[in-house]
């Protein structure tokens, strides 16, 4: 790992494409298949079709954005590798919207009986009105999952918090009258409950596929080689053999300076973008040319922030016996602390029984004594 490599910006589509897979090249091995899978598929889209230039060129300035970011991930931006692994794990993002569309949707029915069932339910509602997108979501599967989350205490969840009284069925907040007594109108009904599911499956964590859970689970422990974790290391960069064009492009633009405010010509240079810019500032007066917040990842670092967000997981099947959805969210076991070897000599001076001393004294009554 080292600093963000001052690359010139890629002038066409294409490069821009490759420098963006040759970034995710270097991220955690887990990480790496959602985000090539993102790349690549966000390319396709938009090679192929008749795409305005307006929304094309807003694209690829985020496309521009986004290799700045992986390249500060990359280099020691704690905060936005967090954020890249967020959304490679499902906690946001596409990934998150993928594993929330396969928790609510429906399984095949397998009897006469399940689809008649399922037919009922979409027929629930008396007034005519086309089916929408709540009929084809599992809420039974989405209820039992709410409900496990919210009895979960999650650390610090990307988003908002589940509490009990979310897991409860949106039919039950429905009024049958409204305040002239009349029956409350099915459509008015129908839309408060979207809305109720909406911001349900807002706050829901969806589960992962059990075999990347368990993976997580060995990287959380510290497990890296059974868990196939491992973190490439950067190639080093190729050198021009041009060193006329090396020397112009160092040379001062006092052009710029005269024209333009200092604050937007040096604005790489400053020490809060250096990561996303890879800019280097020699004349800076103390020497250090190195961005802040910049630092090196070792493996107690991965295994805490990876142990940070598998806190954040779950895995959950299906029951075909007894029916209804099994969950199984991730829990540390406690562990106390241990003194160190330099530490140990603020216990040295304790009784060895210094524990067991108080057992047989009660605690001290406060107020008068009474008379005698």
């Amino acid at each position: 790992m080292s600093r963000p490599l001052q690359l010139p910006p890629p002038t066409t589509t294409l490069g821009l494409y490759r420098q963006l897979l040759r970034e995710s090249s270097y991220l955690p091995s887990l990480a790496r298949p959602h985000v090539d899978h993102q790349i690549k598929d966000r390319f396709r889209r938009y090679q192929k079709g008749h795409v305005d230039n307006d929304r094309l060129r807003k694209k690829l300035k985020d496309a521009h954005h986004e290799l700045r970011v992986l390249r500060a991930a990359n280099a020691g931006d704690m905060n936005r590798m967090q954020k890249i692994l967020l959304k490679a794990f499902g906690r946001t993002g596409s990934r998150r919207r993928d594993l929330f569309s396969n928790l609510v949707r429906r399984p095949s029915p397998a009897t006469t009986e399940e689809l008649e069932a399922q037919v009922s339910g979409t027929r629930a509602w008396s007034f005519d009105r086309d089916p929408d997108w709540l009929d084809g979501w599992d809420t039974e599967a989405l209820l039992a999952f709410a409900k496990v989350q919210a009895k979960t205490s999650l650390p610090s969840s990307p988003r908002g918090p589940l509490l009990p009284k979310h897991a409860v069925s949106p039919d039950k907040d429905i009024p049958k009258e409204n305040v002239y007594g009349n029956p409350f109108p099915e459509k008015v009904a129908r839309t408060k409950v979207r809305k109720l599911y909406a911001s349900l499956a807002d706050r829901v964590l969806p589960p992962l596929p059990e075999s990347e859970w368990d993976r997580l689970a060995l990287v959380a422990e510290g497990k890296f080689e059974e868990a196939g974790w491992y973190v490439p290391s950067r190639r080093s960069a190729a050198k021009s053999l041009a060193g006329d064009a090396d020397a112009q492009a160092g040379e001062w633009k006092w052009q710029l300076y005269a024209t333009r405010p200092v604050g937007l010509v040096d604005v790489a240079q400053n020490k809060k973008q250096r990561l996303l810019s890879g800019a280097l500032d020699e004349n800076t007066p103390h020497g250090n040319t190195q961005p802040v917040d910049r630092h090196i990842y070792t493996a107690k670092f991965w295994k805490r922030l990876v142990k940070s967000i598998w806190l954040l997981t779950a895995k959950g099947t299906r029951d075909p016996e007894k029916g209804g959805y099994r969950v199984t969210w991730a829990r540390a076991p406690f562990q106390a602390p241990t003194a160190t070897t330099s530490g140990m000599e603020f216990f040295e001076s304790l009784p060895v029984d210094a524990s067991l001393s108080n057992k047989t004294q009660g605690p001290k009554k406060r107020g008068r004594k009474s008379a005698r």
